[in-house]
């Protein structure tokens, strides 16, 4: 069995040929690399409002951990920036029940009001109504407290403030529907939620926003470009910040 390279316990992980890791030191390789790549790229400035894009699945949920532990008072080396919460609902398109959706609601919500952190919850239906005038707010739920607690009714709420007209929501159906394939599809669903992200960014205050995209779903999205054309792109779309949104930044820490 192969050593770790720092502490010579048995590793666990093997990231490269000649870097293997045990769990503790494989932890404090990744905090060490998060951190850095802040501090090399110099995107977020001292006290900036980042929004931090929040799904409940394993990259987003690392993102949080990390940044989480960057903010702590027990970290050396403290991230700077003031961090916000989005959850996108994508529910109605992937043809989930308002069971299931609850269900979700719930999942994200009490992992988003345990950190303390401002957090937002919108539906991707929202985007249809981009560039459109309208009083209606991006955002169904928009709090700052964690006080509030976590009820049948606060999650029922929730719903009942993201529902949107269903001629929006037909809208987006059939534009994903004349997709015709499914890496055509997952492309468009991509796109149209940074394109709400940047939005709500914009509404909310926020001038960044941090992805939980890891090196692996980068590479599949890479390839996928290349195959559709895209390849004039592939530097804004593997690299840490993307700036074509022009007064929003994306940035991606985990890659």
């Amino acid at each position: 069995m192969r050593k770790c390279m720092k502490c010579e316990e048995q590793a666990c992980v093997i990231i490269r040929v000649n870097d293997a890791f045990c769990r503790s030191c494989f932890l404090q390789h990744c905090t060490h690399k998060f951190r850095s790549s802040f501090g090399k790229s110099k995107v977020i400035r001292d006290g900036e409002k980042v929004l931090l894009a929040f799904s409940g699945g394993n990259g987003s949920s690392a993102m949080l951990h990390l940044v989480q532990q960057g903010l702590s008072k027990e970290a050396q080396k403290k991230l700077r920036f003031k961090p916000g919460l989005i959850f996108i609902d994508e529910g109605s398109v992937l043809g989930l029940s308002t069971e299931q959706r609850r269900k979700d609601h719930r999942y994200v919500l009490e992992i988003m009001r345990e950190t303390g952190y401002p957090y937002h919850v919108t539906c991707l239906e929202k985007v249809m109504g981009l560039g459109q005038t309208s009083e209606s707010p991006l955002v169904g739920t928009s709090t700052t407290s964690t006080s509030t607690e976590l009820t049948y009714d606060n999650v029922e709420s929730d719903l009942q403030k993201l529902s949107i007209s269903n001629t929006a929501g037909e809208r987006l159906k059939d534009m994903l529907e004349s997709a015709k394939s499914m890496t055509a599809k997952e492309d468009l669903i991509r796109r149209l939620r940074c394109d709400l992200l940047a939005a709500v960014a914009r509404e909310t205050g926020f001038s960044k926003v941090m992805l939980g995209d890891s090196s692996t779903r980068l590479s599949v999205q890479l390839l996928a470009d290349i195959a559709q054309g895209r390849g004039a792109q592939t530097h804004l779309e593997m690299g840490f910040a993307d700036d074509r949104y022009g007064d929003i930044i994306f940035v991606r820490p985990l890659r």
